[in-house]
């Protein structure tokens, strides 16, 4: 078991680290004053929020809320522990973190896990022997070559082949003493009514599932001699290592690619990525026989920025382009693009007939926006000549172009729908401001915006929109906290951390203070942490990220995002010292004037009297400071 990394190892692998360098793997980042900024990875939106300082070496998004160091944006953004994080970025920056502190790879993983993993291993290991080095896999064999494959090729993508015998893989794992229960939920066999268990892949070409780490999880078997009663392709159920949502076909493989080119090539079959991949396009990846899911949307989001979808061309391969692009319009902040190859052709049958040089160059020059896919997918089957057929185009065509912002965009579709329909340009602009008008007042009333407004007349101090802010140990503080209209009283405790965390001198001046103390528990906690972190000789904002409790780093980084002079000016603290004391005046009245109540119900005369004095002194001192 890995042990506990000492904070001084933690100081040295992030001051060895650039935060722009991390992030900017996943994130394409521009600078834009003094930090650089780029669409969030955390939440879909179109305009950049996500911001990055280098001189800070922090993140922070001001839409949705996120913001920590570099460990925390691994954390967040790959769902993994701080020793993982601490553990990846050492790695990438090439600092030599003792093995002691490494998180062993499979502590969290069952033994169920391990076995089923051991399980899988073994069954590629027998598939391949099979096909490469047996009599029984020559049929199988020689349909690979026939469709292209070489040696090598089969060797990288470790396909195999089960002959189709009488439960060759059921005795080769009962000869090894697998426990009838293991091999039962493993998903290799198919168990009988009476609890026999036979093998599931019988007769088929193996084609091993592997994850991000390059360990089999799962098989796509296709069938050698098709039979009427059998599906062309048979894949793994879902196990404890196997969640078809989770996976791509050759993405441990294609990763490196993806990153490095930022683009992501989108297969429909295993065949079309080894096609692919024969022709030197190393970036490609298929789904598990479905369309994308937000899942693998998720992974291939972190390494791509570009998705290029390139299903077969023919009708059925066309129709399904045109599902998959309308899911990932939906679901995708990738940007997103369509080829088409011609003849209605595979990328595994174009490769073989044309070439591998053919098939980059149609993939590099024939990609197509996803607009000008649908417009073109609109006319199959119609003849523009017939007037009803052209009417129909065309108003389909314009609805496609109406959700489009971009006037450069809308004039290039146009143009496009006048060459293919005959109608003038004019008549078509018209009749789509006409449609744009009519959905627009279709649609409901947007939600009032949820962004910090300042300007606002403030509210009375003890009324939070949404409540007040969530304490720490509150469910709602580890959540993603979406901005609010802060209130005059937290607007000042934010305002005065902004300053006291960049100037030492206000700092100071607080803590000769002895009567100071912020009204929210968050800020109170936060202020004392800041003191704590100063006093052990530590300054940057980035290392105070990895000192505070997680629930605390988005609000750190957003008091730190506030705009406000880079010169704190006394008045300005003073100001705000203020509006806290008044909120403290007020809160002192109201529990005063609970007890007083509740004195004068028990019958306690001189604590009555006491309390109220006390209440005639906080009500003085409240006119006093309005």
């Amino acid at each position: 078991m890995a042990g506990k990394i000492p904070n001084d190892v933690i100081d040295d692998v992030r001051s060895q680290t650039n935060i722009v360098d991390v992030v900017g793997q996943y994130v394409q980042l521009k600078k834009s004053g003094n930090n650089l900024f780029g669409i969030c990875p955390f939440h879909d939106e179109k305009t950049p929020s996500f911001s990055v300082s280098e001189e800070k070496q922090i993140f922070h998004c001001f839409s949705c809320g996120r913001g920590g160091n570099v460990f925390k944006f691994l954390m967040e953004l790959e769902q993994i522990s701080f020793p993982e994080a601490v553990t990846k970025v050492a790695d990438f920056v090439g600092f030599s973190l003792a093995e002691t502190y490494r998180p062993t790879q499979n502590v969290q993983e069952s033994s169920e896990v391990t076995q089923f993993k051991q399980l899988y291993r073994q069954a590629n290991e027998l598939f391949t022997h099979i096909l490469m080095s047996t009599e029984a896999g020559q049929p199988a064999l020689d349909y690979l070559h026939e469709r292209g494959l070489t040696d090598q090729l089969i060797e990288t993508f470790c396909v195999g082949y089960l002959p189709d015998q009488t439960d060759l893989m059921l005795s080769f794992f009962q000869n090894k003493e697998v426990p009838y229960q293991t091999l039962r939920q493993s998903g290799l066999f198919i168990e009988t009514q009476t609890g026999k268990l036979h093998d599931r892949f019988s007769g088929r070409v193996m084609f091993p599932i592997r994850n991000a780490q390059g360990e089999v999880i799962a098989f796509s078997g296709r069938v050698l001699v098709k039979q009427p009663d059998q599906p062309k392709y048979l894949n793994s159920p879902e196990t404890v290592i196997f969640n078809k949502r989770k996976v791509l076909f050759n993405y441990d493989l294609a990763k490196t690619a993806i990153h490095q080119e930022r683009k992501v090539y989108l297969f429909e079959g295993f065949m079309d990525v080894i096609a692919a991949y024969s022709a030197g396009v190393s970036n490609g990846v298929a789904s598990m026989g479905t369309s994308l899911t937000t899942e693998q949307l998720g992974i291939l989001g972190q390494q791509a920025r570009e998705l290029i979808v390139c299903y077969d061309g023919d009708r059925p391969g066309i129709e399904a382009m045109k599902r998959a692009i309308t899911m990932l319009q939906q679901n995708t902040k990738l940007e997103l693009s369509v080829v088409v190859l011609p003849s209605g052709a595979d990328p595994d049958e174009y490769v073989r007939q044309y070439g591998a040089e053919q098939f980059k160059t149609t993939l590099q020059n024939g990609a197509e926006t996803p607009i000008a896919f649908e417009l073109r997918y609109l006319k199959q089957g119609l003849n523009l000549d017939n007037e009803k057929d052209q009417l129909d185009y065309v108003q389909q065509a314009l609805s496609v172009v109406a959700p489009i912002d971009s006037p450069l965009e809308i004039e290039i579709y146009l143009k496009q729908i006048e060459a293919d329909s005959g109608i003038t340009l004019d008549t078509l602009k018209r009749q789509l401001q006409t449609l744009r008008v009519k959905r627009a007042t279709q649609q409901p009333l947007a939600p009032a915006s949820s962004q910090y407004d300042y300007d606002m007349p403030p509210e009375p101090d003890d009324a939070f929109v949404g409540g007040p802010p969530p304490i720490i140990g509150d469910p709602r503080a580890t959540a993603t906290r979406q901005p609010q209209r802060l209130t005059r009283v937290e607007h000042a405790e934010q305002e005065v951390l902004h300053m006291l965390m960049a100037n030492d001198d206000m700092r100071l001046q607080l803590e000769n203070n002895a009567d100071f103390s912020f009204v929210h528990t968050p800020y109170q906690l936060i202020y004392e942490l800041w003191r704590a972190f100063l006093a052990e000789g530590k300054s940057t904002l980035a290392d105070f990220m990895g000192y505070i409790p997680d629930d605390l780093q988005a609000l750190v980084v957003q008091i730190d995002a506030l705009d406000l002079p880079e010169e704190a000016s006394q008045e300005a603290l003073n100001d705000c010292l203020f509006v806290i004391a008044q909120n403290n005046v007020e809160e002192q009245l109201r529990e005063a004037k609970i007890a007083l109540k509740e004195a004068t119900k028990l019958g306690n005369a001189s604590e009555e009297t006491r309390l109220t004095l006390e209440v005639i002194r906080l009500v003085s001192q409240k006119k006093l400071g309005n």
